[in-house]
């Protein structure tokens, strides 16, 4: 019988580097690389347009599409789940008042009644990290945004060094004595490092800034804590705290409860377009006075996107306005929807109270309530207080 044997596939891996430790050997052999070296001579035109084309390129430009993207999601987010929350609330507060006194919760109330109590606990740890996930996506487009003006002013030093040098290059070949005679090779620091530069001196300057300073200013953060609070408080009514007191002076996040003597005056705002005098549709809002019009009603107005007109609004002064001052208003639209979803409310109530309005004079119903529904009303009324007890 021959010698050889069939070895099993164990068998012929046995004693070779594992996939796993090869490529922990490759990473530490690519990790060994030698120290930087500055270029000797500054980048060509070829070289810097390369370098320009970064921040244009599909990849930059994806990354910044995924940044505007997180934070549309993480907005709609905060309203969809305080949206839900408030919904819950109110139709717990409804289903009590068709009940009655005396009546008995079934299970389904009960159910929905804890599934309420555990919104109310989870809701405002959820938006709260939301909010804290905005900031940090507005941090990633800060330091894109860098990235880019940091490339911009690499390519401008690199220009200025290959501008400084062409001089030097054209007096050393009409006569060759010169090199010997000036010495000194042209002052290049390189791509690489000034880039790093210019971006650790955006960085240290961004954190230096106050966090009203890096947020509060923000358009993205600004539309957030908009669509938030209305998605919390629209209901109620409650205005919006100015942005001066949204942050603490250690950069902690403020409590709105405190800051109820320093707001923003709630507004008695109309839903109907100063132009058309109808019910808003679609409603944009002026960027510099923050008049609201419908989107219909501002093209038939302007008749064009460079037509300059002033602000439609009576008694504004705001000149020099076009189609491109006004964005859409999705606070604005979820007023409106409010607005009108009260209306058909009140509607029904009203034919509801006609109907019922004979019926009710003669109610003389007995008083004899048993003791156990009485018990089970008054734990409905602490629950629902519970759940409204923002």
């Amino acid at each position: 019988m021959s010698s050889r044997r069939l070895l099993s596939g164990a068998d012929r891996n046995r004693g070779r580097p594992s996939a796993a430790s090869s490529s922990r050997a490759h990473r530490e052999q690519v990790a060994e690389l030698p120290a930087y070296e500055p270029p000797s001579f500054p980048l060509d035109t070829k070289a810097r347009k390369a370098l320009a084309e970064l921040s244009t390129n599909r990849d930059t430009e994806k990354y910044a599409e995924h940044i505007e993207k997180s934070l549309r999601l993480l907005s709609d987010s905060v309203r969809d789940i305080n949206d839900r929350y408030t919904e819950r609330k109110n139709y717990i507060k409804g289903r009590q008042q068709k009940r009655g006194e005396g009546t008995q919760k079934t299970d389904r109330d009960r159910a929905e009644e804890k599934a309420a109590l555990a919104l109310k606990e989870e809701v405002p740890q959820l938006t709260e990290e939301c909010e804290s996930a905005v900031r940090r996506v507005i941090d990633l487009q800060v330091e894109l945004e860098d990235g880019k003006t940091a490339l911009r002013e690499t390519i401008h030093r690199a220009e200025s060094e290959d501008a400084n040098a062409t001089p030097r290059r054209g007096a050393q070949n009409d006569d060759e004595d010169d090199e010997m005679a000036d010495g000194s090779p042209p002052q290049v620091t390189g791509a690489w490092r000034a880039l790093q530069e210019a971006k650790k001196k955006m960085a240290d300057d961004y954190a230096t800034k106050t966090m009203y300073e890096r947020y509060a200013l923000n358009n993205d953060y600004i539309g957030f804590k908009k669509l938030a609070h209305d998605a919390m408080y629209g209901t109620d009514g409650k205005p919006l705290p100015d942005p001066s007191r949204w942050f603490t002076q250690n950069g902690g996040h403020a409590d709105e409860d405190d800051d109820e003597d320093l707001v923003i005056a709630e507004e008695s705002v109309s839903i109907n377009c100063p132009l058309s005098m109808r019910v808003m549709e679609d409603p944009y809002t002026c960027n510099k006075c923050k008049h609201t019009f419908d989107k219909a009603s501002l093209r038939s107005f302007f008749g064009g996107r460079r037509v300059v007109k002033n602000c439609p609004q009576t008694g504004c002064g705001v000149e020099g306005l076009t189609l491109d001052d006004f964005s859409p208003d999705p606070i604005m639209l979820r007023k409106i929807k409010r607005a009108q979803a009260d209306q058909v409310k009140a509607d029904v109530d009203d034919d509801d109270e006609e109907e019922n309005g004979e019926g009710d004079t003669s109610m003389g119903v007995t008083h004899e309530v048993n003791l156990k529904s009485e018990r089970g009303r008054d734990r409905g009324r602490q629950l629902l207080e519970a759940i409204e007890d923002d």
